[in-house]
């Protein structure tokens, strides 16, 4: 994971980003970024999503649909990315 070391206030928070690839047996698959625990539970916010057809949908809404071979770039807590890499990974 990147971890913020240029930023006083991403060491003080442990905040780090994360690029995180979303595989055919994840969870995350079909469902509308509302749906996941992304937000909610795990307080990470996605800055961007990279389609695997290359496309880049930037500050992602709500209603955007997750899919296979989709590249989430993430800024949260360690822990929390750590936890939506396993989600991306597997049904979690």
């Amino acid at each position: 994971m990147g971890e913020f070391f240029d930023s006083v206030a991403g060491r003080k928070w442990g905040l780090a980003f994360e690029q995180v690839l979303i595989e055919n047996e994840s969870s995350l698959v079909g469902q509308v970024l509302r749906e996941t625990p992304i937000r909610a539970e795990l307080d990470i916010v996605i800055i961007s999503i990279r389609r695997a057809n290359g496309e880049m949908v930037f500050n992602p809404a709500a209603d955007t649909a997750i899919e296979t071979g989709d590249i989430l770039i993430a800024i949260g807590q360690v822990e929390a990315l750590s936890r939506l890499d396993e989600l991306a990974r597997n049904t979690g």
